[in-house]
């Protein structure tokens, strides 16, 4: 009879797990992967040399889940996009900037492919512990140089 009981039970949780991954309460909520995706660029941006300032091209931005666009993830819900410049110090080499910047980030950062050729030095990171992507590439700010910079959160619920 135990071997029944254990067997009903792990059905059971199983069930009551599957149910809750599915739910919509399930994951982290918009705000909370907004705060992650402004977080990395925070971290990225203090990895840079001293002196680097960003400019973000406004806030955070909005996406939903249900788009050709999405990271992927539950289909509904939003995520969030940050764009901005980067400005570095005069006489910073960007592009030797942008290829030192996984190793200046350290462990908690995964190098990605970047999913197109480039003719400008262009890397693509990924937070591991929030799964929140940033694009880093190359580029100019006001002639001076400078970087792109593109986070893209996971999917959360809400918005």
């Amino acid at each position: 009879m135990r071997a029944r009981s254990g067997a009903a039970t792990m059905l059971l949780v199983t069930c009551l797990i599957g149910l809750t991954a599915c739910s919509t309460g399930a994951g982290p909520s918009y705000a909370d992967v907004r705060a992650q995706a402004e977080d990395a660029v925070a971290e990225i941006v203090a990895a840079l040399p001293d002196g680097a300032e960003f400019v973000p091209d406004g806030g955070a931005s909005a996406q939903p889940c249900d788009s050709e666009v999405s990271p992927g993830g539950p289909s509904t819900g939003e995520f969030a996009t940050i764009h901005g410049a980067v400005a570095l110090p005069e006489g910073t080499d960007a592009a030797a900037t942008v290829t030192e910047l996984p190793v200046a980030l350290g462990d908690g950062w995964a190098l990605e492919p970047a999913g197109v050729d480039l003719d400008i030095a262009t890397v693509r990171l990924s937070r591991a512990e929030t799964n929140v992507s940033v694009d880093v590439t190359e580029s100019t700010v006001q002639g001076r140089p400078g970087l792109d910079l593109l986070a893209v959160s996971e999917c959360g619920r809400g918005g």
